[in-house]
């Protein structure tokens, strides 16, 4: 937490300076007005002085009756003596050094005190907390990870509720080898933020090694919940081509690793479902997978936080490979949701648009990605997007690519 401290009393400093400025400034502004306001003055009298000498020299010169003299020179005389006396009304009062000084820091002590309440009211503090609790675990389980362990499940016994502390306790269940602890784990994370395909398949790939890489009834019980849920989720569908391969299923588990490829998270995951495919086709006799020696773009699209910040996690993304210099349809196209991301596509001959369009076809193209607010391909003000630059159609390439830019 002691960034957070830092970062709230640099706050408070900068907020002190804002207030104390004006009162470190006061006297000197004080003094200056003073003296404009002597300064009019004087002004005044030499402009008395200068109207009462043009009066006598006109009366002098006969340009005035004698009569009309004591009139006019009545009128200067009060036009002064009115601007004296509203000089007087507008003297100013300042306050007292020890006044100034304990309003200032009662001004101060109010601002930080509402600021405190507020931020611990409605701000991140616990989330803060968890994080850098969190972090101070991580940096302790590198010299004792016995330790680390240990505190992090009292960590998450007292915040039953913290999402993160279950993820990372999972996973180091996981990696330890504890798979029924681990599937436990998961599934905390599935009563805090309800089931999803995702979780449900690593839940059923812990117990189904922790049951000696057997389906038991508890293992199928969660492939057919995480099936029913997304029949496309990419998680489930190379489980359960695992399972397939295991069972010597060769065609299954080509078809589920096939249907998974498309959606694959990351380009490990990529590689290692393009390896087992080859495997299987190699197995049935097949041609080896279409795109295997054409031109490949294996695009992981992801969003800036600007962009997660402000889009709809319902919302469709289109990926598009276009020709360069942007004319005639696109030669390959893929489509996710917002949710997905970041995620991994392939873009190759197999995902073209129509058979004579291909990514084969063209030399040098660009990707887009976009997210579609209003749900259709066609760009709208609003929408987000990211490019990459002109890429050349040559074998099989990976390429980042970020969604960054709101039309």
């Amino acid at each position: 937490m002691t960034p957070l401290w830092i970062g709230l009393f640099l706050l408070a400093v900068l907020t002190a300076l804002f207030l104390v400025w004006p009162a470190v400034r006061r006297e000197k502004l004080t003094v200056l007005l003073h003296g404009q306001q002597n300064a009019r003055q004087l002004a005044n009298i030499d402009l008395y002085k200068q109207k009462l000498a043009q009066l006598d020299l006109d009366l002098q010169e006969g340009r005035i009756e004698s009569d009309a003299y004591p009139q006019m020179k009545a009128e200067v005389e009060d036009l002064l003596l009115d601007d004296a006396q509203f000089s007087k009304q507008q003297t100013w009062q300042t306050a007292g050094k020890p006044l100034v000084i304990s309003s200032l820091v009662l001004v101060m002590a109010a601002v930080l005190a509402f600021s405190w309440m507020l931020y611990s009211r409605i701000g991140a503090v616990p989330g803060l907390e968890m994080y850098f609790a969190q972090q101070q675990l991580i940096r302790e389980g590198q010299q004792d990870f016995g330790s680390l362990l240990k505190r992090l499940e009292d960590t998450v016994k007292a915040n039953p509720d913290d999402v993160e502390g279950w993820s990372l306790l999972a996973r180091i269940y996981l990696d330890m080898g504890r798979l029924e602890e681990g599937a436990a784990a998961i599934e905390e994370i599935i009563r805090i933020d309800g089931p999803s395909a995702r979780l449900l398949a690593q839940q059923a790939q812990a117990l189904y090694f922790r049951d000696g890489s057997r389906a038991t009834p508890r293992v199928q019980a969660l492939i057919d919940q995480a099936f029913a849920l997304d029949p496309n989720d990419p998680a489930t569908l190379s489980f359960m081509g695992m399972v397939a391969y295991q069972q010597q299923d060769w065609d299954a588990a080509r078809r589920h690793w096939e249907a998974a490829l498309p959606r694959a998270g990351n380009i490990s995951a990529v590689e290692s479902l393009r390896e087992g495919i080859e495997d299987v086709r190699q197995r049935l006799g097949m041609e080896p997978l279409e795109g295997s020696t054409g031109p490949l773009f294996a695009v992981t699209v992801s969003l800036s936080n600007a962009a997660s910040l402000l889009t709809d996690p319902r919302a469709t993304v289109f990926i598009f490979v276009q020709p360069e210099g942007g004319t005639g349809a696109p030669v390959a196209a893929a489509r996710l949701s917002v949710a997905d991301l970041p995620a991994t596509v392939q873009l190759s001959d197999k995902q073209s648009m129509m058979p004579d369009h291909k990514l084969s076809s063209v030399e040098r193209v660009v990707i887009h990605a976009r997210v579609a607010m209003g749900g259709t391909p066609q760009a709208q003000e609003g929408d987000w997007q990211g490019q990459t630059e002109v890429l050349k159609v040559d074998g099989q390439q990976r390429v980042e690519l970020e969604i960054n830019r709101q039309l």
